[in-house]
């Protein structure tokens, strides 16, 4: 939750020196390398053809939460789309309940509840009836890494943790070519600088952490209490967006944040 809460933020930086589709390319250089570093001291080959087909197919589908996640921070503030990205929580705890029967308990289902009920808060006076083009795109993405990553623990248990890690972070990154190939030549409002590149080399190691960190979890804790407990990640979003990207909220979007922090703690019960 650190590594991902952190790294959400600090995508909304290069926006204005890179298109979506070159971020996610210099970003994913990193998080492959050290991955793979880590995989070819420590990992050996596990799995079928079909396990790491499987694996494939995961993780093209979770790169679409990743271009969604961007799009929503180009239309909309980092805050309000990482905490409409909570959403996925409640699709994640779907995924697990049909994937893997795991039983959830009261708790859990009023977690959900009160999260999508601060959902509501979060844009303006009347959130549901004026929801913003970036809120939508935050939606999709919520959907996307909801479903997937409540299966990443069939890949990481097939292949093992690391090397689940690499084959995400590598077919990331080859979708994220492809977009780059297709991608229309645009201006952007600065030019890179060496700064730029060193938040997109942050970016990258968060990213590992952060999806490594997750596939050891995920092959440990029920995926329905690991999909709640990531709609804590806002938290740590919106602590370190106040600091880095100046960003300032209603009342009612506090309210919104609080149900959320609060729903996060009902898991303890």
């Amino acid at each position: 939750m650190f590594s991902f809460g952190t790294g959400n933020v600090l995508w909304k930086l290069p926006q204005k020196s890179f298109g979506v589709f070159k971020i996610i390319v210099l970003r994913t250089s990193v998080s492959v390398t050290l991955i793979g570093g880590l995989a070819f001291f420590t990992s050996t080959f596990k799995g079928n053809l079909y396990e790491w087909i499987i694996a494939i197919i995961i993780s093209a589908i979770s790169f679409l939460g990743l271009l969604f996640y961007n799009l929503s921070i180009k239309y909309s503030t980092v805050s309000q789309s990482i905490t409409i990205i909570s959403m996925g929580a409640v699709f994640g705890v779907i995924t697990s309940a049909i994937a893997y029967s795991e039983v959830t308990k009261w708790n859990l289902w009023l977690s959900l509840l009160i999260i999508v009920i601060g959902l509501f808060f979060l844009e303006n006076k009347k959130p549901i009836l004026n929801w913003s083009k970036g809120s939508y795109y935050a939606l999709l993405a919520a959907f996307f890494w909801g479903t997937t990553f409540a299966l990443f623990r069939i890949p990481a248990k097939a292949l093992g943790e690391v090397n689940f890690s690499l084959v995400l972070e590598f077919t990331v990154l080859s979708c994220a070519l492809v977009g780059l190939f297709f991608q229309k030549r645009m201006k952007y409002e600065f030019y890179p600088t060496i700064r730029t590149y060193l938040i997109i080399a942050a970016i990258g190691i968060l990213g590992f952490l952060g999806v490594l960190f997750y596939n050891l979890a995920v092959t440990i804790v029920d995926v329905s209490v690991l999909s709640v407990m990531g709609a804590f990640t806002p938290v740590i979003s919106i602590g370190v967006s106040l600091v880095i990207l100046k960003e300032r909220f209603k009342p009612i979007q506090y309210i919104g944040m609080g149900l959320t922090v609060g729903a996060v703690l009902l898991l303890l019960i």
